[in-house]
């Protein structure tokens, strides 16, 4: 897991249990935004095995948007 990624995960796990279950999946999503002003897709992709909300924001965050191409 790379640094970022875990320091991602270190933030989630520290606020996570002083969240309401509803809000999780919401704040979740709003601190990996926050994160990927700094941070791409392939620094963060080990946090998606991790915790269910990371990885559902993961999802939302960094769309899988790497459809092949005719030019390859």
């Amino acid at each position: 897991m790379s640094s970022e990624a875990e320091l991602v995960l270190n933030v989630w796990e520290t606020v996570r249990d002083h969240l309401p279950h509803a809000k999780r999946p919401e704040i979740a999503k709003d601190v990996l935004y926050a994160f990927a002003d700094w941070f791409d897709a392939a620094e963060l992709a080990s946090i998606v095995d991790e915790d269910p909300d990371l990885s559902d924001a993961y999802d939302e965050v960094f769309p899988d948007d790497e459809e092949p191409s005719d030019e390859e």
